[in-house]
């Protein structure tokens, strides 16, 4: 089992950075192309709920965690005081999570938005 994290802005357009790193390692672990597609579209999903549409003051910190059937994905916000995530997931992006991911979850640990998102190779 591998671990490996990055930190980046909480900016939309640094979140190609975690879609490629999740790429290479799914890649790494032989996924097909459809799931290596599924997982950077489960990615985004999650990820886009801490930067807006705009962006935060503030960074996020993503965790991968490799084991040799599948990728578990971890992220934590960490924004200026005062910045407010939303950590309901909407219909429309629950039913996108449950068709791409194993399993994706977004809520409040100990005041900070936290996201978990698991993607299995297929068998």
């Amino acid at each position: 089992m591998d671990n490996i994290s990055i930190r980046i802005p909480a900016s939309p357009v640094y979140l190609q950075v975690v879609r490629l790193v999740a790429a290479g390692l799914a890649t790494r672990l032989r996924f097909t192309l459809d799931d290596i597609e599924d997982l950077k579209i489960a990615v985004d999903e999650m990820s886009a709920y801490f930067t807006g549409t705009t962006g935060r003051e503030g960074t996020i910190q993503v965790s991968f965690t490799v084991h040799e059937d599948r990728l578990e994905i971890s992220g934590a916000g960490e924004f200026s005081s005062g910045e407010k995530v939303r950590t309901d997931l909407t219909e429309f992006s629950r039913m996108i999570l449950d068709t791409v991911a194993d399993s994706a979850s977004l809520e409040h640990t100990n005041g900070t938005p936290t996201f978990k998102l698991v993607k299995s190779k297929a068998q």
